[in-house]
């Protein structure tokens, strides 16, 4: 797996076609965590706005079937998101943006929200062959 971040609007998807994408791949394809079911996104090879799939799985609008909406299911299911998005295709490139800067929300969900996803985000960066950061739509692979 791959992890692509970077800050909003940041040209994240456009670095991965330009440079993460194998010759004659089409990399126009993304699986969109704003809308993809659990299955369609752990399916997917190129997935973008990972952010935006935790918080709806935190929201409790998609998951894993039989997940339930209530916050004891918060670390098993993010246990079992990390596992299944590992289990998943070894090439995957997943994009996402870094909501760790910045003002502290007040809102205690945002906080969790925002705090769940960097926590995501650091296990998966240490189980990527390759992490990328991309600014200014340039990249740099810091792992």
């Amino acid at each position: 797996m791959v992890l692509v971040t970077g800050g909003s609007s940041q040209g994240k998807k456009e670095f991965v076609r330009q440079h993460l994408g194998r010759q004659g791949e089409d990399v126009s394809v993304w699986t969109e965590g704003s809308e993809a079911s659990w299955e369609e996104f752990m399916k997917g090879r190129f997935c973008h706005d990972f952010h935006l799939f935790v918080r709806r799985v935190m929201e409790g609008s998609t998951g894993p079937i039989g997940h339930e909406s209530e916050w004891g299911w918060a670390e098993a299911i993010m246990n079992r998101l990390l596992e299944e998005l590992s289990a998943g295709p070894p090439d995957r490139v997943l994009v996402t943006d870094e909501i760790g800067c910045g003002i502290v929300p007040a809102d205690a969900f945002e906080r969790l929200y925002r705090e769940e996803t960097g926590r995501l985000c650091c296990r998966i960066a240490g189980e990527a062959k390759a992490v990328w950061r991309v600014c200014c739509g340039i990249g740099m692979r810091i792992k």
